[in-house]
């Protein structure tokens, strides 16, 4: 059986799980990561949703961190979305609730986000809640290392959200 989550907004006091889950090696590489700094200014910023997945305990699980939200054309992003266990399913839980707060929460018309191709537990998450492939970013991600690699660009319209939420 799978556990309940229950996504709310973050606070304050839930930054330092935020960065540690983000911290979480191998993470810098496919999820990303920022300063302190920079999440407490995102995180009062009107633009931005930081969400986290908290067990029936409180415990977090996971984040994810949503920008955009005031943008003209209806059209709100994905920055992050990160689990501290995953292959568990809490990722495509995660997601199908972010998706359903943005939609039912705001006057998104277009969820869009980008991952590195190549990560295809991403790629199969974001399938599975319904975001559809619309064409590759050349080269638009820089690494850690300095290398950069090609970032695929999937979104999910309101419309096509409804349909199947029903």
């Amino acid at each position: 059986m799978t556990a309940q989550i229950y996504l709310r907004r973050a606070t304050d006091a839930d930054l330092a799980r935020i960065m540690e889950i983000e911290r979480t090696p191998g993470y810098e590489t496919v999820v990303g990561r920022s300063s302190a700094e920079f999440h407490a200014r995102a995180l009062v910023d009107p633009d931005y949703a930081y969400l986290v997945a908290a067990d029936k305990a409180g415990a977090i699980g996971g984040f994810a961190i949503l920008r955009d939200l005031g943008n003209i054309m209806g059209n709100t992003c994905l920055k992050r979305i990160a689990v501290a266990d995953p292959g568990k399913g809490l990722g495509r839980r995660l997601l199908s609730g972010v998706i359903g707060w943005v939609f039912t929460e705001t006057a998104t018309h277009r969820f869009w986000l980008d991952h590195i191709i190549g990560n295809d537990r991403a790629r199969r998450v974001y399938e599975a809640c319904g975001l559809t492939r619309e064409g590759v970013m050349r080269e638009a991600y820089a690494l850690p290392d300095g290398q950069r690699v090609d970032l695929a660009l999937m979104s999910l319209l309101r419309t096509e959200w409804a349909a199947k939420s029903g």
